[in-house]
C-alpha cells in the first residue's frame, strides 16, 4: 500500500530519534571526543554522508556491514548511517581473538568492514573472501597518536567526505533487522542475535524513560558500544538529545578526569567497571561525586560494597538484567518511593534485584525444571524466561538453536534466580554455575559478597572444586588491592567467621580473574581447569 495512504501508520525506527534532534536541538553538542565535539546538526551530516558512500560501493537492502571498533565516533555513526542504507550493523567484540573475528565477519557476510586501526592487527582479508570494502577508522584521528595498522582500503574521512549529505529516508517493515549481534561464543560459534528496527525503537525509549535521560543529559561512553548495541544507549541518546562522550575503554583515572571535566550525568557497564572506580577514588582519597551521576548497571549481580561505595559518593545505581537476545537491558529495579526512607545499608538488598520488566519489555517468569512457576518467596530458584517486544526474532541462520532456545513460546535465559513476594526477580547464579555440594546448593555470589567485605579484598570470583566426598566444594580466586597480600588461611577463617561453614571455601588462589568483553566473570573456564586438575591427580598413580 502506498505510503500516502497510511496516515495513520509510521514504522517505528530508532533513525527518525536523529532526524528529529537535528532539527530539534542543531547547534547542541551531540558528541564530545578528546579535544573534538560534533552538533546534532553535524552528526547527522556525517551519518548522511556515511550511508550514502556505503550505497555508493553498493550495499542495499538486506545487507551487512561489519565494524570493528573501540568506542570512536564512527561506531556511534555506524548505528545510524549503516541502517539508514538498508543494512544491518554488525558491531564486533574487539576483545575476541583473529579467528572468531573472521568467523562473525563471513557468518554475517557482511559486504564492507569498518575496522579501528588500534585493533585492525584482529584482521586477516585473506580470511575473509566475501568483504568487498574496507573502510580504515585512523584512530589517531580520534584519540591521540598511536601507530596505525591499515588494511587495503580507503580512510574513514575521506570515505564519508566525498559522499553526498542529500538526506534519503529509508522505506522500511519495522521489522527488518537494523543490526545482528553476536554472542559471547563461549561454547562453540557465536550466535547472532537479530535486532529489528522496531525492538531497538522501543528498548531505546525503555532507556529514555527509566534512566531519567534529558537534554540535559551528559553519556559516558563506559559501556562498549558493540555491547548490544551499547544497550540501545546508542539510538536513546538521540532520542532526547543527550550528550555523547566517547571514552575507548573504562580507565578509571580517565572516567573520573572525564566525570570533571564533561560534567557526566549518565554511565552504563558491568558491576566490575564502577568497584574498580570506586577502588580509584579511594585511592585518591575522593570522597564524593561532584553532582549526581546515574550508573546503570547488568552482566553480573552486583556486589553490596561496590553499590555502597558508589551510593554513599552520591551516586544512583539503576539495576537492570537482559542478554544479548533482548537487546541489553529487559528488566529493570523499578524503584518505589517509599523506599526513599531508607538507609543505604537498607537500601542496598533491594538494588541487588534485577526488577521487573522495563516500560517497553513484556513479561518474566521463573520456573521449576518442570515448567511451573517457583513460589514468590525469594527462596525458591528456577529458570528466568522472558517474552516481548525486546526480544529477538531469532538467531541468525541457526533455524535449530532459535527452536530450542523459545521453546514453549519463551526465551530460556539460563540463568538462575528467585522471585520476591512483591514480584521482583533476582538472579542467584546460571544455573550452570550454582555449587552444589553434598547436595547443598551455594551460591557464588554470596561468598564473594562476603569476601568483599575483606580490606584485602580487590576483587573475587567463587565456582565449584571437583571434589571426591562432597561433589564440589567451593574455591576463590582473588585479585589482591594493591599493596595488600592476604593468606589464603586468613580469608577462608574470614568467611567461617561470617558464613554457614559449608558455603566457605576450601581452597583459595591468588591471580588475575578472566572476564569477558562485558565483565562477566569467565567461570566457565575456572571450572573446566578444576576439572582438569582433578581428572589428571585422579589418573595419576602414587609413588
Amino acid at each position: 500500500m502506498p505510503r500516502e495512504v497510511l496516515a495513520w501508520y509510521e514504522p517505528l525506527t530508532p533513525l527518525s530519534f536523529l532526524a528529529r534532534i537535528a532539527y530539534v536541538m542543531p547547534d547542541k553538542t551531540a558528541v564530545i571526543h578528546g579535544d573534538r565535539s560534533w552538533t546534532w546538526q553535524e552528526f547527522f551530516s556525517r551519518v548522511k554522508r556515511l550511508s550514502n558512500a556505503l550505497k555508493g560501493v553498493g550495499v542495499k537492502k538486506g545487507d551487512k556491514v561489519a565494524v570493528l571498533s573501540r568506542n570512536l565516533p564512527p561506531l556511534l555513526e555506524g548505528h545510524y548511517g549503516i541502517p539508514l542504507a538498508g543494512a544491518a550493523i554488525v558491531a564486533i567484540n574487539y576483545r575476541l581473538s583473529a579467528p572468531e573475528v573472521s568467523a562473525i565477519v563471513n557468518h554475517s557476510e557482511a559486504k564492507v568492514f569498518i575496522v579501528d586501526s588500534g585493533v585492525a592487527n584482529l584482521v586477516g582479508p585473506e580470511e575473509l573472501p566475501r568483504v568487498e570494502t574496507y573502510v580504515n577508522i585512523r584512530d589517531g584521528q580520534y584519540y591521540g597518536e598511536v601507530p596505525q595498522n591499515e588494511l587495503p582500503g580507503v580512510d574513514y574521512e575521506e570515505f564519508i567526505g566525498q559522499a553526498s549529505d542529500e538526506y534519503i529516508r529509508l522505506e522500511l517493515n519495522e521489522n527488518d533487522p537494523i543490526a545482528i549481534d553476536y554472542t559471547s561464543g563461549t561454547t562453540g560459534l557465536p550466535k547472532g542475535c537479530i535486532y529489528s528496527h522496531r525492538s531497538a525503537y522501543l528498548n531505546a525509549l525503555a532507556e529514555i524513560i527509566n534512566h531519567s535521560l534529558n537534554a540535559y543529559s551528559v553519556y559516558l561512553w563506559t559501556l562498549p558500544m558493540f555491547h548490544c548495541n551499547g544497550w540501545c544507549f546508542t539510538w536513546a541518546t538521540s532520542g532526547i538529545g543527550a550528550t555523547n562522550v566517547c571514552l575507548p575503554a573504562p580507565d578509571p583515572a580517565e572516567m573520573w578526569r572525564l566525570i570533571e571535566k564533561e560534567g557526566i550525568t549518565h554511565m552504563s557497564g558491568a558491576p566490575i567497571i564502577f568497584h574498580r572506580l570506586g577502588a580509584f577514588l579511594d585511592e585518591k582519597g575522593i570522597k564524593n561525586l561532584p553532582r549526581k551521576v546515574i550508573i546503570t548497571i547488568a552482566g553480573s549481580p552486583p556486589t553490596e560494597s561496590m553499590l555502597v561505595a558508589m551510593e554513599s559518593r552520591g551516586a544512583e545505581i539503576r539495576h537492570v538484567y537482559g542478554l544479548t537476545e533482548t537487546y541489553g537491558p529487559f528488566t529493570f529495579c523499578e524503584w518505589r518511593p517509599k523506599w526513599d526512607e531508607l538507609t543505604i545499608k537498607e537500601r542496598v538488598p533491594i538494588k541487588m534485584r534485577q526488577g521487573v520488566p522495563n516500560i517497553t519489555a513484556g513479561e518474566v517468569r521463573v520456573v521449576d525444571t518442570k515448567g511451573q512457576d517457583v513460589p514468590w518467596d525469594g527462596k525458591t530458584i528456577g529458570e528466568v524466561l522472558l517474552r516481548g517486544n525486546n526480544v529477538i526474532q531469532g538467531y541468525y541462520k541457526a533455524p535449530e538453536e532459535t527452536t530450542k532456545a523459545f521453546n514453549g513460546g519463551w526465551l530460556h535465559t539460563g540463568d538462575g534466580g528467585v522471585i520476591h513476594p512483591d514480584g521482583y526477580i533476582e538472579l542467584k547464579d546460571r544455573f550452570k554455575d550454582v555449587i552444589i555440594s553434598g547436595g547443598e546448593n551455594i551460591v557464588g555470589l554470596e561468598v564473594e559478597n562476603c569476601l568483599y567485605q575483606h580490606p584485602g579484598v580487590a576483587e573475587v570470583a567463587c565456582y565449584g572444586m571437583p571434589d571426591e566426598k562432597w561433589g564440589e566444594v567451593v574455591k576463590c580466586l582473588v585479585t589482591p588491592k594493591t599493596g595488600a597480600s592476604p593468606a589464603a588461611k586468613e580469608l577462608i577463617n574470614f568467611c567461617r567467621q561470617r558464613l554457614t561453614h559449608f558455603k566457605c571455601p576450601k581452597e583459595i588462589e591468588f591471580g588475575e580473574i578472566p572476564r569477558t568483553a562485558s565483565g562477566k566473570i569467565k567461570k566457565y573456564l575456572l571450572r573446566w581447569k578444576e576439572r582438569e586438575r582433578f581428572e589428571k591427580k585422579k589418573s595419576t598413580p602414587p609413588l
